[in-house]
């Protein structure tokens, strides 16, 4: 098979031949313009931006936090053996005070600036919690009783063993990287400074915002820098020689550079999932040029007359059509990200497909003017060494051949046992799971969730007139459904606070915690509270005209699934119940997560499907063969069941970066196949039977399909040593499924084509 028209092919490679300086000036020139954009990248860190900007939850969140002000918390947990203790308290009030005088922030709740309801004659007032810190143990004591009588306070503010406290900033502007920054800057300058005899713990979403991009940057300087050095070591190791090692690193860099500034002219910002684009370029893009330079220092080897310019083009004339296979069956791998839901996969598969479509441009213009500049080169390996290799290679094929229907039975009945660990896959989008449980960030999470009853809020909207004692009743019973809930701790709406009005009003007696039967019984409490108390006090669940109302629903679950099931229920329930006009937004961190869950699970889907689908008809195309389309996909089917399979049985997640797993897995590990097919094709139609093109497959392109993938294994080997797990358990899979892949097109491809016969192999040429 031939890509394009011989003499077009010819009169390009003698252009590259004639003009090397110019190929690789232009090269390096639109390299340099490229790369100048790099700086004007931007981190984005925010587990929102993972959604489609058009996504509802988006506008419905928006929307809240413009009615009930700002949703962005930062907690700070203080541990101490009685918080009620003079000095406890004291450092808890100088420390909410210096919060409150910082720009950032809009309102600051803590045990010494809360406030009480008390019944007075006639009515009842708005007085401070703490109006005086209890100097003696009988004065404790009656604070204690008070917060314990104060559902609001007691396990929200101060848990329920009282060595906990917390001080909740509630932040005045948006989530942004400049707040992320200044807000964990603060929060842990102020942590060093009150810590002692206290243990103070700080979370919040800026902080974990700003954990990721600190992440993402270690990362990015130990990643990159590592792989660079293990692929140079490979490609030393392998081809013995700085040229074999040189070429194929410039392309590497040239590839990542090119696809970074495509990055920053196109606008998108850096997400840790952008952290896997340079590793997959340092795995994936050298493969093209590894397999010119392999092929060009055999041919030098073995050619008699040692010209270089007819060496050149013999290699590029046998390598064009298996290169252009594997590097266009690796774009539409990436490609088929572009079904995928989420907009950091979408991105990922534009600028990886991007890159590696550069690197192999680059690897049949660049690299034949470098070789035809450069030094004769030094062979590829010793003599003795490809002999043992070749032996190695030859006893493989011939075992494989001799037992290939028990060992394709074998694979079959593997491959059904493994898949039964599919429907355990658990799939979790919580970015507390980015991180270790041991981490600083997930320790002091998990405080918040036990302590104070979690530090995500599911968000539901109300609207009506707020006044009215039918539309409260449905906001209680919708509070009341929400508390049975098991992964909700405790809600807070304007019922709440209604409800705390007219027992004071009725001389503090619990029989009357209950809702008014009148509205005019309702504007009168809150008319009272307004006259002695502040209105801001309420504003985070009602807004000012009483039209538009919150409930807040605390929730210390961290399973997504969890959190998706809360979801999808709290909505069946309003729509049973209410109907969507009563209660027409159900928002919030927790919904954010829980959308996520969907969006993964189908983006998984859709470009599982579609690349699968893609790359068979390539094959199908170029191997004019719907039976050769069938093959290409047998080792990568099995590779795909045996990896989640996999992960369902060792509990490995399905995330943000999991998610991507299957299409980079069919885009690459299709390479070997293809490689394979097409020499068993050439050796068939030589003239040799079945079982000796084996032979002769494995022992010429079955070295490059090893060397292949084994630069691959090594490049995705760096990602082991992320801080994020989603990005360490990618790592791990990738590796272990293009092992698969190798595996596969080394042992299954053989045993079927000698089995099948396969006519578009067998027919005469």
């Amino acid at each position: 098979m031939s890509f394009g028209k011989q003499d077009h092919v010819k009169t390009w490679i003698d252009f590259v031949m004639q003009y090397p300086r110019i190929v690789i000036g232009f090269s390096i020139l639109f390299t340099l313009l490229m790369g100048w954009n790099i700086p004007k990248i931007t981190i984005d860190s925010d587990i929102i931006s993972m959604l489609p900007e058009d996504q509802e939850i988006i506008v419905s969140i928006n929307e809240m936090e413009e009615i009930f002000g700002g949703s962005e918390l930062v907690i700070m947990s203080l541990k101490s053996d009685d918080i009620f203790s003079e000095a406890t308290l004291r450092k808890i009030r100088a420390l909410s005070e210096e919060i409150e005088g910082l720009p950032i922030v809009d309102r600051v709740l803590s045990i010494t600036n809360m406030f009480k309801i008390s019944g007075i004659e006639g009515g009842f007032e708005v007085r401070d919690l703490i109006e005086k810190i209890p100097e003696n143990e009988a004065e404790r004591a009656v604070l204690r009783q008070v917060v314990m009588d104060d559902e609001l306070i007691y396990g929200n503010i101060v848990s329920k063993d009282f060595q906990r406290t917390s001080v909740i900033a509630i932040l005045s502007v948006s989530g942004g990287s400049d707040t992320d920054q200044i807000a964990y800057k603060i929060f842990h300058d102020l942590k060093r400074k009150y810590t002692g005899p206290e243990e103070i713990n700080v979370a919040g979403l800026p902080i974990t915002r700003k954990s990721i991009t600190l992440t993402m940057q270690k990362d990015m300087k130990a990643l990159f820098p590592f792989g660079i050095s293990l692929m140079i070591f490979l490609l030393i190791i392998s081809f013995r020689s700085w040229t074999g090692a040189f070429l194929p690193f410039v392309v590497v860099i040239m590839s990542i550079i090119n696809t970074l500034g495509l990055m920053a002219l196109l606008g998108l910002k850096f997400s840790f999932i952008s952290i896997l684009i340079p590793v997959m370029l340092i795995a994936i893009a050298n493969d093209y040029s590894i397999h010119i330079i392999s092929h060009y220092f055999e041919e030098y080897h073995a050619s008699a007359d040692k010209q270089k310019n007819m060496i050149i083009h013999r290699t590029v004339e046998y390598l064009q059509t298996p290169v252009f296979l594997a590097g266009i069956t690796t774009v539409i791998g990436f490609l088929s990200l572009q079904s995928h839901v989420l907009p950091p996969a979408r991105q990922l598969g534009l600028l990886a497909s991007f890159g590696v479509a550069l690197a192999l441009l680059l690897s049949v213009t660049f690299v034949p003017a470098a070789l035809q500049l450069l030094d004769v080169p030094m062979i590829l390996k010793s003599d003795d060494k490809s002999q043992r290799m070749s032996r190695f290679l030859n006893r493989w094929g011939s075992f494989f051949i001799k037992h290939r229907i028990r060992f394709l039975s074998v694979c079959l009945i593997f491959v059904l046992l493994i898949a039964s660990g599919i429907p355990r896959i658990v799939v979790d989008t919580n970015p507390m799971h980015y991180y270790r449980k041991s981490s600083e960030i997930r320790v002091n999470n998990d405080i918040i969730d036990k302590y104070f009853g979690g530090s995500t809020q599911l968000s539901i909207k109300a609207e009506g007139d707020i006044k009215d004692p039918i539309v409260l009743r449905k906001m209680e019973q919708l509070c009341d459904y929400l508390e049975q809930e098991p992964t909700v701790t405790r809600t807070i709406s304007i019922v709440d606070y209604i409800k705390k009005m007219n027992k004071a009003f009725n001389g503090d007696s619990s029989q009357y915690y209950v809702l008014p039967d009148t509205r005019e019984a309702v504007a009168q409490y809150l008319l009272l509270f307004s006259i002695s108390g502040d209105e801001d006090d309420l504003s985070q669940v009602v807004d000012y005209d009483y039209r538009q109302a919150q409930i807040l629903a605390r929730v210390n679950e961290t399973s997504s699934v969890s959190l998706n099931r809360l979801l999808k229920d709290t909505r069946q329930y309003v729509k049973t119940e209410f109907g969507e006009a009563t209660f027409p937004a159900v928002t919030g961190f927790v919904a954010v997560i829980g959308e996520l869950v969907d969006l993964v699970v189908r983006g998984q889907m859709y470009s599982l499907i579609l690349s699968i689908v893609l790359v068979s008809l390539v094959c199908m195309v170029l191997f004019r063969s719907v039976v050769a389309g069938l093959l290409s996909i047998v080792p990568l089917s099995v590779a795909i069941i045996t990896v989640f399979g996999l992960m369902g049985y060792s509990g490995i997640e399905l995330n943000v970066a999991t998610a991507m797993l299957s299409s980079i897995m069919i885009g690459v590990g299709v390479d070997y196949t293809i490689h394979f097919l097409y020499r068993f094709r050439y050796e068939v139609q030589a003239g040799r039977p079945a079982q000796e093109a084996v032979i002769r497959t494995l022992i010429t392109s079955g070295k490059g399909i090893i060397y292949n993938a084994l630069s691959v294994i090594v490049g995705f080997t760096v990602l082991l040593v992320s801080g994020f797990l989603p990005i360490y358990f990618f790592g791990f899979l990738i590796v272990f499924s293009i092992s698969t892949c190798l595996i596969g097109a080394l042992t299954i491809m053989p045993a079927l084509l000698v089995m099948i016969k396969p006519k578009f192999i067998f027919k005469k040429s």
